[in-house]
């Protein structure tokens, strides 16, 4: 009798532990604006999510001793301890001045047709979908930009989705010689509409950038609307000879990494862009 409440005890016990949820609000430090579509969660597990519009946020952790990693585009990143968010809900983040390596240049012309970056298939291929239910999970792809180019559009090719809405984020990150960098982006760049097939084009015009390196361009998941999750969502991929990838964040707080079973797959995603040259 003793031994089963001891089991019992351990197993409920193990049950509480598991099942510690943090929530408040992420807000600006100055403004005490809420700051939305935060990424937050702990590195050493691997786990994450993000905020939703409001800033408010839900992270359930197996420990109060974690840490909790705080990052948002254009916000300095923060480090909390779990048990100081258990105590004050509510986190405050400071914004900082962006020093990226984007080609800038004060006299220009764009020259030629417009030209298509990155992989888009005649007919339709393979589908391919995220590695990760979490939000803030990342599907990316690999754009070789062989010249300065002035972005036009973005587009990413859906074989499949069902639900009602899509909330993705933008991501487009620095990369050489198969190492990511940081984010190019500096403010949200949001596609929100009804799931469908097809192509979802977003004009990139106002943002005014100029890429002269490849990047890798990456969708992140960052709201489930209707908690069927991102298992039907799935994007259209381009077989190729030479080996492209597919790179996939597990979590918000988790790095890239190369599917390695799908080394010759390219997902379908693409810039419509101009050559840029200096005017003389």
């Amino acid at each position: 009798m003793k031994i089963q409440i001891l089991i019992v005890w351990l197993c409920l016990s193990s049950q509480i532990t598991a099942q510690i949820t943090l929530q408040g609000k992420i807000i600006d430090v100055d403004t005490k604006e809420p700051i939305p579509y935060v990424n937050l969660g702990i590195i050493k597990l691997g786990e994450g999510t993000v905020s939703d519009d409001l800033g408010k946020y839900k992270l359930a952790i197996n420990s109060i001793d974690n840490q909790v990693t705080i990052s948002s585009i254009g916000y300095e990143t923060l480090q909390i301890e779990a048990l100081q968010l258990q105590n004050n809900s509510t986190i405050e983040l400071k914004r900082v001045d962006y020093e990226l390596e984007i080609v800038e240049v004060e006299a220009t012309r764009l020259i030629g047709q417009d030209i298509l970056l990155g992989a888009k298939n005649k007919n339709r291929g393979l589908s391919i979908g995220f590695g990760s239910a979490q939000l803030g999970t990342q599907i990316g792809a690999v754009i070789k930009i062989e010249a300065p180019s002035y972005i036009k559009s973005a587009n990413f090719v859906l074989n499949h989705a069902k639900g009602d809405s899509l909330l993705f984020r933008i991501n487009i990150y620095q990369f050489k010689d198969g190492v990511i960098g940081e984010n190019l982006v500096t403010q949200n760049i949001l596609i929100k509409e009804k799931q469908r097939k097809g192509v979802i084009s977003i004009d990139m015009e106002p943002y005014n950038l100029i890429l002269d390196s490849d990047v890798l361009l990456a969708l992140e998941w960052i709201r489930d609307f209707d908690e069927l999750g991102n298992k039907a969502i799935t994007f259209d991929t381009k077989k190729g000879r030479k080996e492209a990838g597919v790179y996939v964040k597990y979590s918000s707080v988790r790095s890239f990494e190369l599917m390695p079973h799908q080394m010759k797959l390219k997902p379908c995603f693409y810039f419509i862009a101009k050559q840029v040259t200096s005017k003389e």
